[in-house]
């Protein structure tokens, strides 16, 4: 199936921007691809080396798509993307709106597509711990506890433009402005709302590895641009075969063990030209050794809700939606 008509909303951010270069480079029959963000009316975006004008979210008219594409920048606007479905188009959400719904499949990289035009998106560090936890049967798994420190990129471009303001005034002396974070960032932690982050990524693991399995999880911002560094204790039925699944992830192109011949440690710097998930500190819990502990590192953006969305639309393309 061709998409013709594509709708991508959010598509300003830092998402947005890679995504539309993305899609420029797909063959998917795009004719028209219409950008939509919230104040920003009036500005252009880049599609295929052409400025094309950003619209007000409310203008749109789904009758008139083939796709729409809701990115987190555009927000949990619930009644826009209900219009969207209820246009019978198909729809890929990472804003968190259709993943509350049970009746709507979720998709990261390794997921099998089932039939349906109405997808959720899974963000970046649901995708990762989805894809290093898949390397296990389902059913040897309990409990999950994440930690998450997460850049300031999930923020958007307001985000990393305010790490650098306050990093360059602090170094100079100077007492920080207040930023569109709320509170200063630079040389900082920030907790994130538990009812928020925490309770997203709890719920979407869940739905990819089974709700018969406990998620609890907790999120942090911290003060890094790109990257986010993810603290896993996994319970298991049993006591897990780490040889073995470090056999598995050796094999796997999605991963790299650390150490390796690169780096003794994992980390966002490691990242840069790298497109992999990055797994180390994978060793049994000094306590119980039916448990395990390990750190996993990702490119938030390159292989986060954007990927996502790329691999999807390739799956679709193939079965023809």
């Amino acid at each position: 199936m061709a998409f013709k008509r594509v709708a991508i909303f959010g598509a300003t951010g830092l998402e947005g921007e890679s995504l539309l270069e993305a899609l420029s480079g797909m063959e998917l029959g795009i004719e028209t691809a219409s950008v939509f963000a919230a104040d920003a009316e009036g500005e252009t975006a880049m599609f295929r080396g052409r400025p094309v004008a950003v619209k007000a979210p409310d203008t749109a008219d789904f009758s008139a798509l083939d796709l729409a594409i809701f990115l987190p920048e555009v927000g949990s606007d619930a009644a826009l993307v209900d219009a969207a479905c209820d246009a019978g188009i198909v729809v890929l959400d990472a804003t968190d709106t259709l993943a509350q719904r049970d009746d709507v499949a979720m998709f990261c990289e390794g997921a099998e597509v089932a039939a349906g035009k109405l997808f959720a998106i899974a963000d970046a560090a649901t995708s990762h711990v989805a894809a290093l936890l898949q390397q296990l049967a389902p059913t040897t798994i309990k409990r999950v506890d994440i930690s998450v420190a997460q850049a300031v990129s999930v923020a958007g471009r307001d985000g990393i433009e305010a790490l650098a303001a306050e990093t360059a005034r602090l170094l100079g002396g100077q007492t920080p402005d207040t930023t569109a974070l709320g509170q200063q960032i630079a040389f900082n932690v920030l907790p994130q709302s538990a009812d928020r982050a925490a309770a997203e990524l709890e719920h979407n693991l869940s739905r990819l590895l089974g709700d018969n399995i406990a998620v609890i999880a907790n999120v942090m911002m911290v003060p890094v641009f790109y990257g986010h560094t993810i603290m896993l204790r996994v319970a298991c039925e049993e006591r897990p075969d780490l040889s073995a699944l470090r056999g598995r992830l050796n094999e796997d192109s999605r991963f790299r063990l650390f150490p390796n011949e690169d780096a003794e440690q994992a980390s966002p710097v490691c990242l840069q030209g790298s497109d992999c998930i990055d797994i180390d500190q994978l060793y049994y819990d000094r306590r119980d050794e039916t448990a395990f502990r390990c750190t996993v590192v990702g490119d938030n953006l390159r292989k986060g809700a954007v990927f996502n969305i790329i691999e999807l639309l390739k799956n679709l393309i193939k079965i023809n939606i």
